[in-house]
Formats: structure tokens, sequence, C-alpha cells
């Protein structure tokens, strides 16, 4: 019996699965291109046909992690009716993701170094349209009189993305230290931070 030849289509799906895998098992500091090779079990030079380095495969697996994260945030905002309400669920939503999705969240971040050269059009298309959402919900929280005026919606929602990063990534980094050594909660630690955003904001 002849066997089929894979397209390229499953070829790349079947290596992009690979590679999520690895991701999800080593992290974003071991992955390494190899460990898809093994994880695929596909010669190294089929794959190399596809991706020519680690960031190639990373970047793809990268509009998933975003999508994901555009789905949370959504799905955020659709639950409150006050632009208050919702730039707290967005900040505490940002912290859920990375407790579901370590890893994920990693490559986003990864992804947003200066040196990750892979021009991914999808992902930067939907990279914009996360900015987009929480801006709409500024300029809500603007025209409901809800949001200081002479905020700019644009320069906010970088503010509240870097921050709330930040945050979360003290806060994972910091864990033990915070709850052995200062009792805090890190929960509401995220409570806490995500009031003081939304009160430097509120009208």
């Amino acid at each position: 019996m002849v066997r089929k030849r894979a397209t390229p289509e499953f070829r790349k799906n079947q290596i992009i699965a690979a590679a999520d895998l690895v991701l999800l098992e080593v992290g974003i500091e071991r992955f390494t291109v190899d460990q898809v090779i093994g994880k695929a079990k596909i010669a190294k030079g089929t794959v190399y046909n596809y991706y020519h380095d680690k960031d190639g495969m990373l970047a793809e697996l990268g509009y998933k992690a975003l999508a994901l994260l555009y789905q949370h945030f959504n799905t955020a905002i659709e639950q409150h009716s006050s632009s208050i309400a919702q730039v707290k669920a967005i900040c505490k939503t940002t912290y859920t993701y990375y407790k579901m999705y370590p890893q994920y969240f990693d490559l986003i971040s990864y992804m947003e170094r200066p040196d990750f050269n892979i021009a991914v059009v999808d992902y930067l298309k939907l990279s914009d349209d996360i900015t987009q959402m929480v801006n709409k919900v500024l300029i809500k929280g603007h025209e409901k009189g809800e949001i200081k005026p002479s905020l700019q919606p644009q320069m906010i929602t970088y503010i509240i993305w870097a921050c709330t990063v930040g945050v979360v990534q003290f806060v994972e980094t910091k864990k033990k230290l915070l709850k052995n050594h200062h009792e805090i909660n890190t929960e509401h630690m995220l409570d806490v931070f995500a009031d003081m955003i939304t009160e430097g904001i509120k009208k």
C-alpha cells in the first residue's frame, strides 16, 4: 500500500503541536528546536523547512497565547457595566491568566522583547485588537464621566499593561517571601493593586 504523503499544512500543525507540548513542559527558557523535533518525531530537515529557529515556532504559539488572553479580557469586560469595574477586572484577569497559563504569559512577555524580530502579522493585529479593546473601555469611561478626561486612553492602556505585568511577575517571584515573612496574600495584593489603578483613573 502506498503511504499518503502528509500535506504541508498537516506537517506544520504537527510541528506546532509538538512545540506547544515542549513549551508547556519545559518553559520558554529551556525550549529548543531539538526538543520539538524529538517530540514531533519528524526529521530535522523537514522541521527546518518550516521553521528556521525557535523564535519562528514561538511566534506561532504566541498567537495562540494572545488569543486566549483576548478571550479572557473580553469575558471579564462583558461581566461588568461600569468602566471602572471593567478596568479592575482586566487587571485581575491578567493574574488569573498567568495562573492558568504561566508558560503562555511568559511567552507573550518574551515576544515583546526588542530583539524578537519575527514579524507575525496575525499576532500584531491581535495585539492591537487587545489594545483597542481596553481603549474602548477607557473612552466609554470618559463619555460616562467615570474616568478623568485628562487621561489619554492609549497611554493609560499601556500603563495598565506594564504595571499589571510587573506586579504579576513580582508576586510570583516573591510569593514565598510575601506569604512566609510578611503574611501577605498574593490574591489580596492583586486586589489592592487593581484598586490603586482604578482609584488613580477614577474621576
